[in-house]
């Protein structure tokens, strides 16, 4: 027994020096981030923001970063560590007011060859607690990350999820920057300054419970009286992060246009259920992005127009159809039934060659109309006589599809439709 207290020092030497361990430098933390976060920014609009990776499905890049910025209007892009420019694949916007996002991008391969890093707990954050952010400050455009440390002034459940403040030198522009722990371990998101927060709650003061005035009141009083209100930021713990990530809002649709084309307007009837309005806007829309509005013209458009009909736009218009209804409605639901049913455009055109275009019409026509409720025996059906939750999938949009402001072989026309969407892979 005399060996007993040699033995527990030894164990206790031990386990301190294996927690000591796990401490990681300063140079060896920024080294890490450096290779896992990405800068945000739009195709047409000035700013950007920061976000990392973390684990997900292992055919897309999975990134977390803050909301703002990413619902704005407009199309987003992703560049990473290796200067490469990546197309946003999907956004999913966190429930409950929480000011993340998850956004995702197809990567060259079959497999994210990013690094994802690791989740820490952010229970574990005391005040005093020593932390890092890396990111993309505003002031410089370009690939060069900003390493800084702060420490944490207080935890404080406070608007849209941010629970945790620090004070940090420097770090404006750096929105969804991971906010790690001397372990290397993501414990934060970073997100407003406390003066940027303030000014958001005052702009939304209406709307607020007298509960969440009350809080906020709190906050900002003890934000106001800190002699380094200036430095103050606010961070969303990760753990709300881990808490909501599989009810982050689905199919959220960027209202994206390659040729300028502005989508609000359908977007706005779609989620008011105007079928009929959004079906006549859908197919102005698609004149818009062939060129043909100005000019108004009455006539087919040429198959050429169609074939390079831009697969952004019609994806934008497919995705707004598809989440507005459940998906039932939209291009993809549409093209998927007319392969299904064995016609493309070619074989329309074999009957045409063949002077066969009644049997081409009675095999295929009310096949396809039957299928998604434009044909009722013996009569075609109102088009727009429609109710989501009772009407056949792909009834809607039709007006795009067939060209009704147009002349032309409605057929052909709906063929060489779909044989677009369809290299389109919508």
């Amino acid at each position: 027994m005399k060996f007993l207290p040699r033995i527990l020092g030894l164990i206790f030497l031990a386990l301190t020096l294996t927690n000591c361990s796990r401490e990681l430098s300063p140079e060896k933390i920024a080294s890490q981030l450096e290779l896992s976060i990405v800068k945000l920014s739009s195709r047409n609009q000035s700013g950007h923001i920061t976000g990392f990776f973390v684990s997900g499905k292992t055919d897309v890049c999975t990134v977390v970063t803050t909301a703002n910025f990413v619902k704005k209007d407009g199309e987003k892009i992703l560049q990473t560590n290796d200067e490469k420019v990546w197309d946003i694949s999907s956004i999913k916007i966190f429930p409950r007011n929480i000011d993340l996002a998850l956004v995702t991008f197809q990567p060259e391969g079959k497999k994210c060859n990013y690094p994802a890093l690791k989740i820490g707990n952010s229970e574990n954050l005391k005040t005093g607690s020593r932390v890092y952010i890396s990111g993309f400050p505003m002031q410089s455009e370009e690939l060069i990350p900003k390493f800084v440390s702060g420490t944490v002034s207080g935890l404080y459940r406070w608007a849209k999820g941010y629970g945790v403040y620090y004070q940090v030198l420097n770090v404006d522009g750096m929105s969804g920057a991971p906010v790690v722990d001397v372990r290397g371990e993501v414990v934060a998101v970073h997100g407003m300054s406390a003066l940027e927060i303030i000014q958001s709650l005052e702009s939304e003061k209406e709307s607020l419970s007298d509960a969440q005035k009350s809080t906020t009141q709190q906050v900002v009083e003890r934000v106001e009286t800190d002699d380094a209100v200036d430095i103050v930021h606010w961070g969303i713990p990760i753990n709300l992060f881990e808490e909501y990530r599989g009810e982050a809002i689905p199919d959220y649709v960027p209202l994206v246009s390659e040729v300028g084309v502005d989508y609000t307007r359908l977007r706005d009837l779609l989620a008011a259920g105007k079928w009929e309005e959004a079906d006549k806007e859908t197919g102005t829309l698609i004149l818009q992005i062939a060129g043909q509005l100005l000019s108004q013209r009455l006539v087919p458009m040429r198959r050429e127009e169609l074939n390079n009909l831009s697969c952004k736009d019609l994806s934008t218009i497919d995705q707004l159809w598809l989440k507005h209804s459940n998906g039932k409605f939209g291009f993809s639901i549409q093209t998927k039934i007319y392969y299904s049913l064995g016609r493309t455009w070619y074989v329309w055109k074999v009957y045409q060659l063949a002077g066969a275009t009644t049997e081409y019409d009675k095999k295929y026509k009310s096949a396809f109309g039957e299928k998604v409720g434009w044909h009722k025996a013996p009569k075609w059906k109102g088009v727009w006589d429609v109710n989501p939750n009772t009407s056949d999938v792909g009834h809607l949009p039709w007006g795009a599809v067939v060209g009704y402001r147009e002349g032309g072989t409605l057929f052909e026309r709906m063929g060489l439709f779909f044989s677009r969407v369809d290299a389109c892979r919508l």
